[in-house]
């Protein structure tokens, strides 16, 4: 699987595959998996962040990483501005939450590890 981020760059042909499948996806529910639900420690914090996703209108300008594989985009990484902290979340092409974390709202990833992503 070929990964992109947006420090790095997103090729335009990928860019606008996201943009497409976020129009198509506004209109579904949104699932998570037993994984991303597990992932949250605190009960009522996952209460509310669900809430939160369950309203929240996907957009292109949220999204950090996008899969590739054969060509096609599979998952796209989200980061989300929400209440004290970020919520980061990784989007299934079916919409399902496939895992989710929190992070400080001031932590910026400068510990990205560019090997892990493709060079546009």
């Amino acid at each position: 699987m070929q990964k992109y981020h947006r420090q790095i760059g997103f090729l335009p042909c990928h860019e606008a595959e996201a943009k497409g499948l976020i129009a198509s996806l506004k209109w579904r529910k949104i699932s998570f998996s037993r994984h991303s639900l597990q992932s949250l420690k605190d009960e009522l914090e996952a209460v509310k962040i669900g809430r939160f996703l369950l309203n929240y209108d996907l957009n292109f300008n949220d999204v950090f990483e996008l899969a590739i594989l054969d060509g096609k985009l599979e998952k796209m990484g989200f980061r989300v501005n929400f209440s004290d902290f970020d919520v980061i979340f990784i989007l299934s092409r079916e919409k399902q939450v496939i895992t989710l974390w929190t992070n400080k709202k001031e932590d910026k990833h400068f510990s990205l590890n560019s090997l892990k992503y493709c060079k546009v």
